[in-house]
């Protein structure tokens, strides 16, 4: 479910490279390659987090503390992922921050605005991890073929020179 979306812009007229803000090391190489390409394409970028629903018994009160620290937690990934995107491009970013099973939630995004015609991650570079990221792990052994756009995974280890070379 929608939490949060702001960017006044026409979604409708442009074209947009979806990232995802979920603050990993990874994140800013596919931010990095996300504006490199937006530069050379004209197309806008737009930064969505995720917050997993609290799955613990407990009661309201607690559950409410738990709620605003993810929430406060995902704005500040927002936050901060948003400064690269600006400072790179000189253009602020739309950003959504969405709330429930992050793969659930970024197709049901993907289908909602219809200007997304491209998702940017970036594989995990630590070498003691045997997959590329739990969200690319999902997406190619479950959802590869449930989405409408393609999906770009970046070797998450690219410098900014290699990614300015190679886009």
């Amino acid at each position: 479910m929608p939490l949060l979306h702001l960017g006044g812009c026409k979604m409708k007229d442009e074209r947009y490279i979806l990232v995802i803000a979920d603050g990993s090391k990874e994140m800013e190489v596919a931010l990095q390659y996300a504006c490199a390409r937006s530069k050379k394409t004209n197309r806008k970028i737009i930064i969505a987090t995720f917050i997993e629903p609290i799955d613990v018994l407990t009661t309201q009160g607690v559950t409410e503390i738990m709620k605003n620290e993810a929430r406060e937690e995902a704005e500040k990934k927002l936050q901060y992922a948003s400064s690269i995107v600006k400072q790179a491009t000189g253009i602020m970013p739309v950003l959504h921050i969405r709330e429930g099973n992050i793969i659930q939630e970024l197709k049901t995004l993907i289908d909602e605005e219809k200007s997304i015609n491209v998702l940017v991650l970036a594989a995990n570079i630590d070498e003691k991890e045997t997959d590329p990221g739990p969200i690319i792990n999902l997406l190619l052994t479950k959802e590869l073929t449930n989405f409408r756009i393609p999906i770009m995974i970046v070797p998450g280890n690219f410098s900014k020179d290699h990614i300015s070379h190679i886009t």
